[in-house]
């Protein structure tokens, strides 16, 4: 979920629409995305690419080693994490849907399964796109 937001900016900056970016927008990009790298950040990250402009792909990798979690993002996932047992970034269907519904404040069966829909794969749901959902804006 996370990543199609990535990508969405990024093809909002692939102006010709052939798959690339200039390295001279990387800084923007990830500004646009809620990040605020330094400009020594942006240098190190246009080292990393290594030529004139970059494939998604190598962007998504980009944007997993350097992205920083806000305050309140890092409050989440650390409240989850006790719940991801092998630290491997998912937690079990059942047992969020457990946590949600009787601890701290309750939600309903139907606000569970409305989450549930979004985020369950095949009994594990991943902690990004978990919080993904939770911390996304809600349109007024």
């Amino acid at each position: 979920m996370e990543e199609d937001t990535w990508k969405e900016a990024f093809s909002l900056f692939d102006r010709d629409g052939d798959g690339q970016i200039g390295t001279e927008e990387i800084g923007t990009v990830f500004r646009a995305l809620g990040q605020n790298p330094t400009q020594a950040e942006v240098e190190e990250i246009k080292k990393e690419v290594g030529g004139p402009s970059v494939d998604f792909e190598k962007f998504k990798t980009l944007m997993k080693k350097h992205k920083k979690d806000s305050p309140l993002e890092k409050d989440v996932r650390e409240a989850f994490k006790v719940f991801d047992k092998e630290n491997k970034g998912v937690i079990s269907a059942t047992e969020l849907r457990n946590v949600l519904t009787t601890m701290g404040e309750k939600l309903t069966e139907e606000e569970v399964d409305g989450l549930l829909k979004l985020v369950n794969k095949g009994g594990t749901v991943k902690l990004d796109d978990l919080i993904s959902i939770l911390l996304k804006p809600t349109k007024k």
